[in-house]
Parts: C-alpha cells; structure tokens; sequence
C-alpha cells in the first residue's frame, strides 16, 4: 500500500528539469522616475493662500453692493460704530451701555411712576 501511495504523488507531481543557465523574460518595464506631472489649473484653486485672496476679492465687490440694500437706519447705526471704534473710550461706553440696555442703544432711565413708590 505504501508504493501505492509513493507513486501517486509522483504522478500528481512529475518532476520537471530545467535548462540551465535559466532564461528568463521580462514581463513589464521597470521604471525608476516618477512621471513629471503637467500643470493643473484645479491644484493652484486648491492653495489656502489663493483662497483667501479670492475671498477678500470678492467680498470686496459684494460689500459695497449689500451696504446699498441696507435701511437707512442700520446704516446710519453702522457709521456710529465705525466712528465709536476710532475712540476706544467711546467704543467701550457704548458697548458697556448695549449690555446693560440689553441692546436697546440707550441706558433706560426709570420712569417718573416707579421713582414715586
């Protein structure tokens, strides 16, 4: 039974003899460099530097546009701030007083009705 077996394998394996030196082929080109890129008009959008000028240039463009649409009385609030933020002791007294108004503008003075109780 054991010869059986040996010769099994030998069928289901034949030995196969080579030539020597081997000859071997390539299969496929190796290569050593990297491909240079070409030039991407996507990756120069992509810089953080780039982005933040297209921003600021838009924004430059868009700003003058959205102060036309604003009430008189918003823009006329906008200018009190600007001018408060040259004095910085006017910008702080008005802030001081939106907060202690609750963002009304002016401080509230008690009425004459609640000084009488």
């Amino acid at each position: 039974m054991n010869q059986n077996v040996s010769n099994m394998l030998i069928l289901e394996h034949p030995k196969k003899v080579t030539a020597y030196p081997l000859q071997l082929k390539p299969h496929a080109a190796y290569q050593y460099f990297e491909v240079k890129k070409g030039f991407n008009l996507f990756s120069i959008l992509k810089n953080p530097m780039v982005l933040m000028m297209l921003f600021s240039g838009g924004m430059m463009f868009m700003m003058p546009k959205l102060m036309e649409g604003m009430d008189p009385e918003e823009r006329a609030q906008m200018q009190q701030q600007m001018q408060n933020q040259q004095d910085p002791s006017k910008m702080l007294s008005s802030l001081w007083n939106d907060i202690s108004a609750g963002g009304q503008g002016e401080v509230a003075q008690p009425s004459a009705k609640s000084k009488k109780k």
